[in-house]
């Protein structure tokens, strides 16, 4: 198999020393699995949240994401072992419906985002943090 290099490679790397899938770390970060492909492949850019979503996935820093993107190293959380330990994998699966809508919304403007989600107000499901699960 070919070396990845730039923000795939660094993903991959960390994804590898997490012990997930591409599957687990969509869906940790909040996003679908092909949105997750599209990014590591330079198809889509991805949202600031979108971005945000996957740093906490891989547990990088903040900004790690624009570093790895640069072809840095972006550093580990300082306590990433006691975060990685703290997830709860026993929480219920999400609904699929919401989780397509929220998709959706990854791909629109943090402006047009941020309406939304003011205009949904308390009908968002319990756990769903401006687009996505609060963790």
């Amino acid at each position: 198999m070919p070396e990845l290099s730039g923000l795939d490679g660094a993903m991959d790397k960390r994804r590898q020393a997490r012990g997930l899938t591409w599957r687990q770390v969509a869906e940790q970060a909040g996003i679908s699995y092909e949105t997750l492909r599209a990014i590591r492949k330079g198809e889509q850019a991805g949202s600031d949240l979108t971005r945000r979503g996957l740093e906490r996935a891989l547990l990088w820093e903040t900004g790690g994401f624009e570093i790895a993107e640069a072809g840095g190293d972006p550093a580990v959380v300082a306590d990433a072992p006691a975060v990685a330990a703290a997830e709860a994998p026993s929480e219920p699966p999400s609904d699929p419906q919401v989780e397509a809508i929220l998709t959706i919304l990854d791909g629109l403007p943090a402006s047009v985002q941020a309406e939304v989600f003011q205009r949904l107000g308390k009908r968002l499901p319990p756990g769903v943090q401006h687009g996505r699960k609060a963790s």
